[in-house]
C-alpha cells in the first residue's frame, strides 16, 4: 500500500513538472539556453509566449540571446528575431568585420546590430530601446536609419511635425457677387529660422560605417566616409582615414583609389599612429611599382 502511494505522489510530480515547464529544449527554433523552475511558455501562431517565470532563449545562427523580462511574446523570422510583444534584454555575438548584422525586428523597424547589449520593449506599434554597451542602429520603415549610443533610449514611431490647416475661406453671402480679391503687396520672403544639426562625432561614424559594413554597402560607405572626414577636426581625421584606406583596400579592392588616398594620407599624417598598418596594406596592393609605372 505504501510504496502504491509513493509511486503515485511521483507520478503526480512528474506530471505537473511537464505541464509547467517546455516540453523541449527548442522552441519556435529557439534554443531553450536556461529557464527557471516555474517557466510556462508555449507555441502557437504568433510565435513562442512566455507568460510566466524567466528563459533565455537562443537564435544560434545568428548569435542572438534574449532574456524576458516578463511576459512576452517572440518570433524566429526568415530575416532575424522579432519581438511581438513584450519586454527583453538582448545579448549579439560580436560581428567580424564585414559580417552582415544581425538584426531584431519590432514594429516601428529594425534594430541592426554588430555585436553589443541592450533591452527592447515592445508596446504593439511603439517602443523602446535602450543600448547598454556596443552599438546597434535603429532604421525605421521609412528607410532612414538612426544610430544609437551607450546609454541612449530610442522610442519609435518618430514624431513627425503635422503642418497647421489653412483657413477655411467664408462663402459669399447669398444673392451678392464674391467681391473680386485685391492683389496683395509684394512681401519680401520669410526667413525660416535654420534648425542647427549637430556634427556627428568619430563614434557616430564608425558606428554607422560599422551598419553599412555589415550591410556590405562597401562602396556608400566609402562615400560616407569622405563626406564625414571633411567635417572632423584633424584629431579624429586620422582614424576615419585609416578606415577609409582599409575599406578601398580589403572590401573593394580598388588599388588605383586605395593606392592614391594612402600616399595622401602619409603626406597628412606622417609618423601616424597607423604607420606599420598603412605600410602592410601599400605592399600587398605594390603601390610603389603602381606609382613607378605611372611616374613614366
Amino acid at each position: 500500500m505504501f510504496w502504491g502511494l509513493a509511486a503515485s505522489a511521483v507520478a503526480l510530480a512528474f506530471a505537473v513538472f511537464f505541464m509547467r515547464a517546455p516540453s523541449a529544449r527548442s522552441l519556435g527554433g529557439l534554443e531553450v539556453a536556461r529557464a527557471s523552475v516555474d517557466l510556462m511558455a508555449r507555441e502557437d501562431a504568433a510565435g513562442v509566449m512566455i507568460e510566466g517565470g524567466e528563459a533565455a532563449l537562443m537564435d544560434v545562427a545568428r548569435g542572438i540571446t534574449l532574456r524576458n523580462q516578463g511576459p512576452l511574446v517572440v518570433r524566429r523570422e526568415p530575416s532575424g528575431v522579432r519581438l511581438v510583444h513584450g519586454r527583453a534584454e538582448f545579448s549579439v555575438n560580436h560581428r567580424q568585420p564585414g559580417a552582415p548584422p544581425a538584426v531584431v525586428l519590432v514594429s516601428g523597424g529594425a534594430i541592426e546590430v554588430m555585436g553589443t547589449r541592450f533591452t527592447v520593449e515592445e508596446r504593439g506599434g511603439e517602443g523602446t530601446v535602450t543600448l547598454h554597451e556596443g552599438a546597434i542602429a535603429f532604421r525605421g520603415l521609412s528607410g532612414a536609419v538612426v544610430p544609437v549610443g551607450v546609454g541612449q533610449t530610442l522610442a519609435w514611431p518618430v514624431a513627425v511635425p503635422s503642418e497647421p490647416a489653412l483657413p477655411e475661406s467664408a462663402p459669399p453671402e447669398s444673392g451678392r457677387p464674391a467681391p473680386l480679391a485685391a492683389p496683395s503687396p509684394k512681401l519680401a520672403p520669410t526667413r525660416v529660422p535654420s534648425t542647427p544639426v549637430r556634427t556627428p562625432s568619430a563614434e557616430d561614424v564608425l558606428r554607422e560605417l560599422e551598419v553599412l559594413r555589415g550591410r556590405h554597402e562597401f562602396e556608400q560607405a566609402a562615400r560616407y566616409l569622405e563626406e564625414a572626414m571633411r567635417k572632423q577636426p584633424v584629431a579624429t581625421r586620422e582614424r576615419l582615414s585609416f578606415e577609409l584606406g582599409s575599406l578601398l583596400t580589403y572590401q573593394l579592392k580598388d588599388a588605383r583609389r586605395a593606392c592614391s588616398h594612402w600616399a595622401r594620407h602619409e603626406q597628412q599624417f606622417q609618423r601616424g599612429h597607423y604607420a606599420e598598418a598603412v605600410q602592410r596594406a601599400r605592399g600587398t596592393l605594390a603601390c610603389e611599382g603602381r606609382d613607378r609605372e605611372s611616374a613614366r
